[in-house]
């Protein structure tokens, strides 16, 4: 009779310590549970009720999507921002903003600049912190087209040390990321030199280093977070990666292919946050390989990449 009543509930006991097991926060992220790393760039301009309940459904655990400093005294733009977190908010999905300014700092007071930059960061996060996986500075800095203030070797460190030096003296409750590097940090390369300074200078500015694998082999992902963990004793995490449906890459199918290949592999690396680059094709791309990078068309039919991407993280 015992062994009867034992075994539903040696049954139950293993089912309630695998959701308390699933349900541990990341340590890194504690807005995100420990098995559940995976997000999707969105557009905050065209990120819908309908969008949002899609990417939870699709498995996605966050959505990134940017926002621009110097967008930020215009109240409708502010109403943007307002109802893409609200939209987030809704479906459960906390939200990985990157903070960038799309106009040229002046370089000539580049460190007012970079306070003004960490005080509408500040603001921001007392807005929307409850909601915020983490928030990036920047991105991609060390492509002219996202660092317009120009010769990235000698205006990001002075900006962004001010920024860093305002942010450690008001310490944040979200996490913070940076820089979002178009490739990651290697010896000797520009962002390395930038992050040992800023680094080395403010060690509490930044909970991980943010960069951009396009391209890359699993191999070389883990060559670069243990480049980054060893130079400057924070984690790597990959704030963007993505793969075009260019006939080149196989078109939709060849995207699918490549996309369930990286999801499948970067589950096994043990990477706090990825995210996905993007949720929809962007009509307003400069090129075809700009415009196809979405996981659905730009009206929001379905891509095989996007079935090949919820197969996978149906699997976590």
């Amino acid at each position: 009779m015992k062994s009867a009543h034992l075994n539903p509930l040696s049954a139950l006991t293993l089912l309630l310590l695998a959701a308390t097991g699933q349900s541990q926060a990341n340590e890194l992220f504690p807005a995100l549970p420990a098995n559940k790393t995976i997000g999707v760039q969105v557009k905050v301009q065209t990120f819908s009720a309908a969008d949002a309940e899609r990417v939870k459904a699709t498995g996605f655990s966050f959505v990134r999507f940017g926002v621009w400093t110097d967008s930020l005294p215009s109240a409708a733009y502010q109403k943007q921002i307002s109802d893409a977190f609200a939209v987030a908010r809704a479906a459960g999905l906390p939200v990985l903003m990157t903070l960038r300014a799309t106009k040229p700092l002046p370089a000539n007071d580049l460190a007012n600049a970079g306070v003004a930059y960490a005080n509408a960061l500040t603001s921001l996060a007392a807005t929307y912190g409850s909601q915020l996986v983490a928030i990036e500075l920047w991105n991609e800095p060390d492509l002219g087209t996202y660092w317009p203030t120009g010769n990235f070797d000698t205006t990001f460190v002075p900006f962004m040390s001010a920024a860093c030096k305002t942010l450690q003296d008001k310490p944040q409750t979200v996490p913070v990321i940076g820089f979002g590097f178009a490739r990651p940090p290697t010896a000797g390369s520009a962002s390395t030199v930038a992050l040992n300074r800023i680094v080395s200078e403010y060690p509490k500015c930044l909970n991980a280093v943010s960069y951009h694998p396009y391209g890359m082999s699993g191999t070389q992902i883990s060559n670069a977070q243990a480049f980054i963990q060893q130079n400057f004793h924070l984690p790597g995490v990959i704030s963007e990666w993505g793969i075009s449906a260019l006939p080149s890459n196989g078109g939709t199918e060849g995207q699918a292919s490549k996309i369930s290949a990286f999801v499948a592999d970067i589950k096994t690396r043990n990477i706090a946050l990825t995210s996905i680059y993007e949720w929809k094709n962007s009509d307003t791309g400069s090129n075809d390989r700009e415009k196809n990078f979405g996981l659905l068309t730009s009206d929001g039919q379905p891509k095989p990449a996007e079935t090949a991407v919820k197969t996978q993280l149906s699997q976590q």
